[in-house]
């Protein structure tokens, strides 16, 4: 059963964090050097987010071919992969701002600790993303292109319930996100990576692995890829357009030719 995305919280982030965030830095802990090689963008509305890094390791043997179609190595190496969309919260504290993370759909399996990190913006476009829990120090900064409009849809099935996918917009940049369908074993303690999990129980590595957050832009009504949990959708030319009805909070969204109904979330222009 999918979470209802239509109850999110109700205090929205400060506008300063809306934008499409591309992470620059990063320093693991003080025994690890610095990196900055993953690609890793960060979509940030008024109150939800998707967030997608694919390290390089995620990018041995990467192929634009169906899960199916990969070899145990390549479905290995897509393991090393993190992607998460929910809803994000800010609070304000005397020594700062601590954001957190709520995440609803998440490519690894719970962590141990919640997601959340002290911010500080060094300039008005740039970001130090301290972690809450660990040493790891991240910088981040905002595309250019990345604010005026923003929008988040919730996919709806035939009863008009959340069916787990998500589309997000913020400026040019779109991002499509869609659930699993099979969940986590029962009794899944927090803390196993995705490898261990696929590894326990190999039978089902390609329905845990199917799940996909997708970014990209759009270029006049053509959404192209860039990256993508799913290697087969990066570099697709879709043809997309969202259309808001005028007498409730639903839009038709036509992507790839096929027109659906979704929910409106948010569906602002500054």
């Amino acid at each position: 059963m999918h979470q209802p995305f239509a109850m999110p919280p109700s205090v929205r982030v400060p506008t300063d964090y809306r934008g499409v965030w591309m992470r620059t830095w990063l320093h693991p802990s003080a025994e690890q050097p610095a990196a900055s090689s993953t690609w890793a963008r960060w979509l940030q509305t008024s109150l939800w987010h998707a967030d997608l890094r694919v390290p390089d390791e995620a990018m041995a043997g990467r192929v634009s071919a169906p899960l199916s179609a990969l070899g145990p190595e390549q479905l290995a190496a897509l393991t090393h992969q993190s992607a998460f969309a929910g809803c994000t919260r800010v609070d304000a504290h005397p020594q700062g701002e601590l954001c957190s993370w709520l995440r609803r759909i998440d490519y690894q399996p719970p962590a141990l600790a919640p997601d959340a990190a002290w911010i500080v913006f060094d300039a008005p476009d740039r970001i130090v993303r301290i972690d809450q829990h660990s040493e790891a120090t991240e910088t981040w900064e905002r595309l250019p292109d990345s604010v005026g409009v923003f929008r988040v849809l919730s996919g709806i099935d035939e009863q008009g319930q959340p069916d787990g996918r998500l589309l997000m917009q913020a400026g040019v940049h779109l991002c499509l996100v869609r659930d699993r369908r099979r969940p986590w074993p029962r009794g899944l303690n927090p803390g196993h990576a995705l490898v261990d999990v696929l590894l326990a129980q190999p039978e089902h590595a390609l329905a845990w692995l199917d799940q996909e957050v997708s970014f990209g832009c759009l270029d006049g009504q053509t959404w192209r890829i860039e990256r993508s949990t799913l290697p087969e959708r990066e570099g697709l030319a879709l043809p997309c357009a969202m259309q808001r009805w005028r007498t409730s909070d639903e839009a038709d969204v036509t992507l790839a030719g096929v027109t659906t109904r979704w929910q409106v979330l948010e569906w602002t222009q500054d």
